[in-house]
């Protein structure tokens, strides 16, 4: 049985964390969630995911205070990082993130995100 994809989506609206995780779930993905950023550090730790869906705006910790703290983690060495957000990327992307995709967006352009060649 081959591995499936781990994904941890990081979220803080509930409805559209149930809608991509039911959608991610149904193309095959393993799908992890985290509704702030202190808890997707937590659950990198001890998930390993291969991808981080990461909302930059939510409560507690937000999108780039999670990518700092991840620095320090071996374990997320090798995660790449998709930002979904409702903001526009910035001229220069955040140090780590693979993408910045503008929300609303479609499991299907997820997906396809996911789906690219990874970085080397």
């Amino acid at each position: 049985m081959a591995l499936r994809t781990k994904v941890l989506l990081v979220e803080d609206n509930a409805d559209v964390r149930r809608l991509y995780a039911i959608g991610l779930n149904q193309r095959g993905f393993e799908v992890k969630l985290a509704s702030n950023g202190a808890e997707a550090v937590d659950r990198v730790a001890t998930e390993r995911p291969d991808y981080i869906l990461l909302d930059w705006l939510m409560p507690l910790m937000d999108g780039h205070e999670v990518i700092e703290r991840l620095e320090t983690q071996q374990s997320a060495d090798d995660v790449e990082i998709i930002v979904i957000s409702g903001q526009p990327a910035p001229p220069e992307m955040p140090p780590r993130v693979r993408s910045w995709l503008t929300k609303p967006l479609s499991v299907d352009e997820l997906v396809s995100e996911i789906n690219r060649p990874r970085l080397s």
